[in-house]
């Protein structure tokens, strides 16, 4: 991980062969799905999970467990085609702008994250919030103070709904102008290439311009660019994944788990997509085999009802992956066992629980919880415009948490 920090302090031009900058560039974060702490306020009268009108943490809180089973799900409003909490809910994300809300996921230095990595720019001169900072979001949605109002159909963006890509553009510039107009470097993990990408390409508030003036590198460590099959097992029978980062789950608290992941609008932007793998097949029982063209078919059959319209929302938001158009520097695990097929012995069928089951598993390369097939999406952006560097390295052996982890290295 010193080799790789290295190449983040100095923007990444040493493998190019050129000298880092005088002054380096300020580094913004931003984590992986479960990689920022949420809280919350529960109103709900005569409840033990009452908070009585304050807020407080929820994730991660082993206290909280129980109530989580009613904080954590999103309803989903057919009607207008949005996500809200349950109710008398709220949930908040705190600490952007900072680097307390992704360092530790609890406090008492209990479940490290970004520390390490925070901890080698800050021995290194950088200061927590103002040249190394972070953007954590609510990681439930897909692509946040969350409006009451419905806005359209269409829009399925529910991250920029709720403001977070704005506030984002805001911090960057207040950066740039706070650290001698230096341009910043976007440092993201795991589902955070999604955020970032859909920021980058997709969120009218910034163009090419606006890119071209702010941001000087983009560094993607195992991006879940198109997902992979752990992310199918969560949603049908849960999954116990000592590698990754997508779901802290096993036979015994499947029960509890699966039910709330369904209702996240975040889980299926990690499903595999036919634009990457194809007519690969990911899941099978006796008698069908199901690739990613098959996910209305498969979610019907387990019971997972808006499993198909939540993909349909949120594979739009980055269509095909296009080229980010600014520098970029791509590194991901790969030589880790990393679940390719699942084989159920029983077929699907409506009104069949599925959670708890455990399929036989088939591996392929990759770093654990993403499969190779998607973590090497970036390397088609070799074709940008030359100002624009790229470069991609895989590091063997590192799963999709360690790749952030100093002592890997």
């Amino acid at each position: 991980m010193r080799q790789l920090l290295t190449l983040v302090m100095c923007v990444a031009v040493v493998i190019l062969l050129e000298q880092c900058e005088a002054t380096p560039s300020p580094i913004v974060l931003i984590p992986g799905i479960m990689g920022s702490r949420l809280k919350v306020k529960d109103n709900t009268p005569r409840s033990l999970c009452s908070t009585r009108h304050k807020y407080k943490k929820l994730w991660i809180n082993p206290a909280r467990i129980y109530c989580a089973v009613r904080e954590l799900p999103l309803l989903y409003d057919a009607s207008t085609n949005s996500f809200h909490n349950n109710t008398k809910v709220k949930i908040h994300v705190p600490g952007f702008g900072n680097t307390n809300g992704v360092e530790y996921l609890t406090t008492g230095g209990l479940m490290p994250y970004l520390h390490e990595a925070v901890e080698y720019f800050v021995d290194r001169g950088y200061k927590r919030g103002k040249t190394i900072r972070a953007a954590p979001y609510d990681w439930r949605l897909a692509a946040g103070s969350a409006p009451l109002f419905y806005i359209s159909p269409s829009h399925a963006d529910e991250l920029e709904k709720r403001g977070y890509f704005h506030r984002f553009k805001s911090m960057i510039e207040d950066m740039y102008e706070t650290n001698s107009n230096t341009k910043m470097t976007l440092v993201v993990h795991s589902m955070g290439g999604l955020v970032s990408l859909h920021f980058l390409t997709g969120f009218s508030g910034i163009n090419q311009a606006w890119k071209d003036k702010y941001i000087h590198a983009y560094v993607t460590l195992s991006a879940a660019w198109s997902g992979g099959a752990s992310a199918l097992q969560t949603v049908i029978s849960g999954i116990h994944n000592t590698h990754g980062f997508l779901l802290f789950a096993n036979d015994y608290i499947s029960d509890f788990v699966v039910p709330i992941v369904r209702t996240l609008e975040s889980i299926p932007w990690l499903f595999p997509k036919t634009s990457v793998f194809g007519n690969e097949v990911f899941v099978s029982t006796p008698s069908k085999n199901y690739t990613a063209s098959d996910y209305e078919n498969l979610f019907g059959n387990i019971g997972y009802t808006n499993g198909y319209l939540f993909f349909q929302r949120v594979q739009a938001l980055v269509t095909d992956f296009p080229a980010p158009n600014v520098s970029t520097y791509c590194y991901y695990g790969v030589g880790v066992n990393t679940p390719e097929k699942l084989s159920y012995e029983k077929d699907f069928r409506s009104g069949v629980n599925t959670i708890g089951l455990t399929p036989t598993t088939i591996f392929s390369d990759g770093d654990g919880t993403v499969n190779i097939e998607s973590s090497r999406v970036c390397h088609g952006w070799s074709s940008m415009k030359p100002q624009y560097n790229f470069f991609h390295k895989a590091y063997n052996e590192v799963d999709h948490l360690n790749i952030i982890r100093m002592s890997t290295f």
